[in-house]
C-alpha cells in the first residue's frame, strides 16, 4: 500500500485517535488535531501522529492554521477525515438550552464545513474527504434533540459537497458510526443496565471495534471508490434499521 497523507480532526480521542492508529498502523502519515496542547503531544509521542495543531473547529483562524500546518508539515494532503465534535446536553428536548444548541450546531456543522472548505483549497486532486456523522443522523436517539439535529445536518452536509465538488475531483463521504467505546459513551457502555438495553438495539449483537471504523475510514480516504461519493455509511450492526 503506498503512503499516504492524511489529517483527522479531533484526532486526539476516541473515534479519531482510533483511526489516527489504524491509519499510522497501516504506514500512512497522519496528522491530528485537538483543543488541547497537552493531547496533541500526547498523540505524537505514542506514534498516533507524525505531527499535530492545536484547533477548535469553531475558529475559523485556527482552521486555517491548522490545515496549513497539516500541509506543510506532511508536503501536502491526499485525504481528510472531519471528526472534531461534541455531545448533546443529553435531555428531553423541552428542556434545552437554545445557546447550548446554537453551541452544538456550531462545532458539528459549522465547524465540519470550516474544515471542508479549508479541505477543498488544500487537498491534492484526486482527493477525499470523509465527515463523521453519526447513526443518530439516519435514526434519532431519545433525549438528544440537539446532537441528532447536528448530525442529520452533517450527514445531509456531506452530500451536498459530493454533489458541488465531485466534478472537481474531491470524493465526498459521510460515515455514521453507532455505539464505539469512546470518552462520550462510556459513561452509557459502563452501565450493566444500559448497556443491556443498548446491545438489544443492535442486531450484530456487539459494540464496534476499532477495526470496524479504522478500516473503513482508511478505505474511503484511500481514494479507490470514487464513485461512492455522496454515500452515507452506516457502520453500526444494522442499529439504523
Amino acid at each position: 500500500m503506498t503512503p499516504r497523507r492524511y489529517l483527522i480532526t479531533g484526532g486526539t480521542g476516541g473515534i479519531g485517535d482510533m483511526c489516527a492508529e489504524h491509519l499510522s498502523a497501516e504506514g500512512h502519515r497522519v496528522w491530528v488535531t485537538g483543543t488541547r496542547k497537552e493531547s496533541v503531544d500526547a498523540a505524537v509521542r505514542r506514534g498516533a501522529a507524525v505531527g499535530a495543531s492545536v484547533c477548535d473547529v469553531a475558529d475559523d483562524g485556527a482552521v486555517t492554521r491548522a490545515f496549513d500546518e497539516a500541509a506543510a508539515g506532511l508536503g501536502g494532503l491526499d485525504g481528510v477525515f472531519i471528526n472534531a465534535g461534541i455531545d448533546g446536553e443529553g435531555i428531553s428536548a423541552e428542556r434545552l438550552d437554545p445557546d447550548t444548541f446554537r453551541r452544538v450546531l456550531d462545532v458539528n456543522v459549522v465547524g465540519a464545513l470550516r474544515c471542508a472548505q479549508a479541505a477543498y483549497g488544500t487537498l491534492t486532486r484526486p482527493g477525499a474527504i470523509v465527515i463523521n456523522a453519526s447513526v443518530n443522523a439516519l435514526r434519532p436517539e431519545p433525549h438528544f434533540a440537539d446532537y441528532n439535529s447536528s448530525k442529520a445536518a452533517v450527514a445531509a452536509l456531506a452530500s451536498s459537497l459530493a454533489v458541488d465538488w465531485s466534478a472537481s475531483g474531491l470524493c465526498v463521504t459521510c460515515i455514521c458510526p453507532g455505539y464505539f467505546r469512546t470518552a462520550m459513551t462510556a459513561q452509557y457502555l459502563d452501565d450493566p443496565e444500559v448497556s443491556a438495553e443498548l446491545l438489544a438495539r443492535i442486531p450484530a449483537g456487539r459494540f464496534g471495534h476499532p477495526t470496524d471504523i479504522g478500516a473503513t475510514v482508511s478505505f474511503l480516504l484511500s481514494n479507490r471508490a470514487p464513485f461512492l461519493t455522496g454515500a452515507a455509511i452506516p457502520i453500526a450492526g444494522a442499529s439504523n434499521v
